[in-house]
Protein backbone atom coordinates (compact mmCIF):
# COMPACT_ATOMS: atom_id res chain seq x y z
CA UNK A 1 0.00 0.00 0.00
CA UNK A 2 1.14 3.56 -0.70
CA UNK A 3 1.35 5.97 1.64
CA UNK A 4 0.27 9.68 0.65
CA UNK A 5 3.35 11.74 0.24
CA UNK A 6 4.32 14.33 2.95
CA UNK A 7 3.17 17.69 2.38
CA UNK A 8 5.94 19.98 1.07
CA UNK A 9 4.64 23.18 -0.01
CA UNK A 10 4.97 26.57 1.94
CA UNK A 11 2.28 28.25 2.75
CA UNK A 12 1.93 31.42 0.97
CA UNK A 13 0.14 34.92 1.94
CA UNK A 14 -0.32 37.74 0.24
CA UNK A 15 0.37 40.24 2.80
CA UNK A 16 -1.99 43.71 2.90
CA UNK A 17 -1.37 47.19 2.55
CA UNK A 18 1.25 48.37 5.12
CA UNK A 19 2.62 45.05 6.70
CA UNK A 20 6.57 45.29 5.58
CA UNK A 21 8.92 43.40 6.91
CA UNK A 22 9.34 45.24 10.04
CA UNK A 23 5.50 44.83 11.14
CA UNK A 24 6.04 40.92 10.39
CA UNK A 25 9.24 40.50 12.50
CA UNK A 26 7.52 42.78 15.29
CA UNK A 27 4.56 40.46 15.13
CA UNK A 28 6.44 37.40 15.19
CA UNK A 29 8.32 38.55 18.13
CA UNK A 30 5.46 38.48 20.11
CA UNK A 31 5.48 34.82 19.74
CA UNK A 32 8.88 34.25 19.69
CA UNK A 33 11.21 36.22 21.65
CA UNK A 34 14.03 35.08 20.11
CA UNK A 35 13.25 35.36 16.53
CA UNK A 36 15.59 37.60 14.39
CA UNK A 37 15.68 38.74 10.96
CA UNK A 38 18.37 39.03 8.85
CA UNK A 39 17.21 40.48 5.02
CA UNK A 40 14.10 38.74 4.57
CA UNK A 41 14.46 35.95 6.48
CA UNK A 42 12.92 35.62 9.97
CA UNK A 43 14.19 32.59 12.22
CA UNK A 44 12.05 31.41 15.16
CA UNK A 45 15.46 30.92 17.19
CA UNK A 46 13.37 29.99 19.88
CA UNK A 47 11.32 27.11 17.98
CA UNK A 48 14.36 24.89 18.93
CA UNK A 49 13.61 23.32 15.10
CA UNK A 50 15.11 26.51 12.97
CA UNK A 51 11.86 27.65 11.61
CA UNK A 52 12.52 30.03 9.09
CA UNK A 53 9.45 32.29 7.15
CA UNK A 54 10.50 33.92 4.03
CA UNK A 55 9.40 37.11 3.10
CA UNK A 56 9.17 37.14 -1.51
CA UNK A 57 8.14 40.36 -2.43
CA UNK A 58 4.57 41.28 -0.90
CA UNK A 59 4.31 37.78 -0.01
CA UNK A 60 4.90 35.70 3.50
CA UNK A 61 6.46 32.28 3.29
CA UNK A 62 6.00 29.82 5.99
CA UNK A 63 6.81 26.53 6.17
CA UNK A 64 4.60 23.21 5.29
CA UNK A 65 5.01 22.14 8.87
CA UNK A 66 4.02 25.17 10.50
CA UNK A 67 -0.25 25.53 10.05
CA UNK A 68 -1.26 26.40 12.90
CA UNK A 69 1.75 29.65 12.72
CA UNK A 70 0.51 30.17 9.13
CA UNK A 71 -3.21 30.62 10.22
CA UNK A 72 -2.37 32.65 12.88
CA UNK A 73 -0.16 35.13 10.63
CA UNK A 74 -3.36 35.14 8.76
CA UNK A 75 -5.19 36.27 12.23
CA UNK A 76 -3.08 39.27 13.12
CA UNK A 77 -1.87 40.58 9.76
CA UNK A 78 -4.98 40.26 7.50
CA UNK A 79 -4.12 39.85 3.50
CA UNK A 80 -5.24 36.64 1.62
CA UNK A 81 -3.63 32.96 0.82
CA UNK A 82 -1.99 32.30 -2.66
CA UNK A 83 -1.02 28.65 -0.54
CA UNK A 84 -3.95 28.45 2.24
CA UNK A 85 -2.89 25.88 5.58
CA UNK A 86 -5.18 22.95 6.25
CA UNK A 87 -8.08 23.82 7.80
CA UNK A 88 -7.50 23.08 12.25
CA UNK A 89 -7.52 19.93 13.07
CA UNK A 90 -9.78 18.28 15.71
CA UNK A 91 -7.35 18.89 18.47
CA UNK A 92 -5.91 22.45 17.25
CA UNK A 93 -6.78 25.91 18.49
CA UNK A 94 -10.68 25.90 18.43
CA UNK A 95 -10.02 24.04 21.41
CA UNK A 96 -7.66 26.52 23.33
CA UNK A 97 -9.04 29.39 25.63
CA UNK A 98 -9.28 32.64 23.79
CA UNK A 99 -6.61 34.07 26.09
CA UNK A 100 -4.57 32.27 28.67
CA UNK A 101 -2.84 34.24 31.41
CA UNK A 102 -0.01 33.07 33.04
CA UNK A 103 0.35 34.36 36.67
CA UNK A 104 3.99 33.61 38.19
CA UNK A 105 2.63 32.88 41.94
CA UNK A 106 -0.02 30.98 43.82
CA UNK A 107 -2.83 32.00 43.19
CA UNK A 108 -6.28 31.65 45.44
CA UNK A 109 -9.56 31.27 44.09
CA UNK A 110 -11.11 33.68 46.16
CA UNK A 111 -8.50 36.91 45.73
CA UNK A 112 -9.60 35.72 41.66
CA UNK A 113 -13.03 36.30 42.40
CA UNK A 114 -12.16 39.57 44.74
CA UNK A 115 -10.73 41.21 41.45
CA UNK A 116 -12.89 40.10 39.31
CA UNK A 117 -16.20 41.14 41.09
CA UNK A 118 -16.15 44.93 40.07
CA UNK A 119 -16.48 43.58 36.39
CA UNK A 120 -18.68 40.64 37.11
CA UNK A 121 -21.02 41.19 40.10
CA UNK A 122 -22.75 38.06 39.94
CA UNK A 123 -19.66 36.36 39.80
CA UNK A 124 -19.71 32.50 41.65
CA UNK A 125 -16.70 30.41 42.50
CA UNK A 126 -16.73 26.96 41.88
CA UNK A 127 -13.76 24.99 42.69
CA UNK A 128 -12.05 21.07 42.02
CA UNK A 129 -9.22 21.06 45.10
CA UNK A 130 -8.21 17.64 43.64
CA UNK A 131 -7.55 18.85 40.00
CA UNK A 132 -6.35 22.39 41.17
CA UNK A 133 -9.01 24.04 39.05
CA UNK A 134 -11.55 26.72 39.36
CA UNK A 135 -13.55 28.67 37.46
CA UNK A 136 -16.17 31.16 37.64
CA UNK A 137 -19.61 31.80 36.75
CA UNK A 138 -21.51 35.22 36.01
CA UNK A 139 -25.26 34.54 33.95
CA UNK A 140 -24.70 38.19 32.69
CA UNK A 141 -21.56 37.26 30.95
CA UNK A 142 -20.36 35.62 27.82
CA UNK A 143 -17.25 34.97 29.28
CA UNK A 144 -15.87 31.77 30.78
CA UNK A 145 -13.05 32.03 33.15
CA UNK A 146 -11.19 29.08 34.61
CA UNK A 147 -7.69 28.51 36.49
CA UNK A 148 -5.18 26.23 37.48
CA UNK A 149 -1.74 25.06 38.24
CA UNK A 150 0.12 25.13 35.30
CA UNK A 151 2.51 22.05 36.05
CA UNK A 152 3.82 20.78 32.49
CA UNK A 153 6.35 23.93 32.08
CA UNK A 154 7.92 21.92 28.67
CA UNK A 155 4.16 22.97 27.19
CA UNK A 156 3.74 26.51 27.57
CA UNK A 157 3.98 28.67 24.33
CA UNK A 158 7.24 30.03 23.80
CA UNK A 159 5.85 33.81 24.30
CA UNK A 160 6.18 32.77 27.89
CA UNK A 161 9.39 30.61 28.23
CA UNK A 162 10.83 32.98 30.77
CA UNK A 163 7.91 31.53 33.28
CA UNK A 164 8.86 27.90 32.83
CA UNK A 165 11.75 28.27 36.33
CA UNK A 166 9.04 29.59 38.68
CA UNK A 167 8.31 27.81 41.46
CA UNK A 168 4.23 28.78 41.51
CA UNK A 169 2.46 28.94 37.59
CA UNK A 170 -1.10 29.24 37.45
CA UNK A 171 -2.99 29.41 34.18
CA UNK A 172 -6.32 31.86 34.04
CA UNK A 173 -8.64 30.95 30.95
CA UNK A 174 -10.71 32.89 28.95
CA UNK A 175 -13.00 32.27 26.11
CA UNK A 176 -16.05 33.08 24.87
CA UNK A 177 -17.34 29.80 23.38
CA UNK A 178 -19.94 32.11 21.04
CA UNK A 179 -17.30 34.66 19.64
CA UNK A 180 -15.56 36.79 19.82
CA UNK A 181 -17.33 39.81 19.48
CA UNK A 182 -15.85 43.06 19.67
CA UNK A 183 -18.12 43.50 22.91
CA UNK A 184 -16.33 40.46 24.24
CA UNK A 185 -12.92 40.83 23.31
CA UNK A 186 -13.34 44.62 24.62
CA UNK A 187 -14.36 42.99 28.38
CA UNK A 188 -11.84 40.22 27.93
CA UNK A 189 -8.82 42.94 27.30
CA UNK A 190 -10.39 44.56 30.88
CA UNK A 191 -10.32 41.30 32.51
CA UNK A 192 -6.81 40.81 31.21
CA UNK A 193 -5.17 44.45 31.79
CA UNK A 194 -6.52 43.69 35.44
CA UNK A 195 -4.11 40.71 35.92
CA UNK A 196 -1.73 41.40 34.39
CA UNK A 197 -1.57 44.66 36.73
CA UNK A 198 -2.59 43.49 39.34
CA UNK A 199 -1.07 39.90 39.76
CA UNK A 200 1.91 40.27 37.17
CA UNK A 201 -0.09 38.25 34.23
CA UNK A 202 1.22 37.68 30.90
CA UNK A 203 -1.30 37.10 28.45
CA UNK A 204 -0.87 35.31 25.37
CA UNK A 205 -3.83 33.95 22.65
CA UNK A 206 -4.86 30.66 21.45
CA UNK A 207 -2.00 30.90 19.05
CA UNK A 208 0.33 31.49 21.15
CA UNK A 209 0.64 35.67 20.79
CA UNK A 210 1.54 37.64 23.30
CA UNK A 211 -1.62 40.32 23.38
CA UNK A 212 -1.59 43.68 22.82
CA UNK A 213 -5.00 44.65 23.17
CA UNK A 214 -8.71 43.75 21.93
CA UNK A 215 -7.98 43.90 18.62
CA UNK A 216 -5.70 40.88 18.78
CA UNK A 217 -8.84 38.89 19.60
CA UNK A 218 -10.98 40.04 15.86
CA UNK A 219 -9.53 38.01 13.09
CA UNK A 220 -8.50 40.80 10.55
Amino acid sequence: MRMSPRRTTAYTLRLPDGADADRVTELLQRYDPYARRRRRAIKLAGAGTGTTLRLRGEELVVPPADDVLARALRHHLGGSWLVPPPAPGEHQEPLEDLVRVFVPHKLLPAELATLLRPMLPGVAIREDPKLDLFWFEDEDSELTISAWVVRDRAVLPLAASALRDIESLYEVGIDDVQGPTPLTAEETWRIVELLERELGGLSIDRYGFQLTGPADLIPR
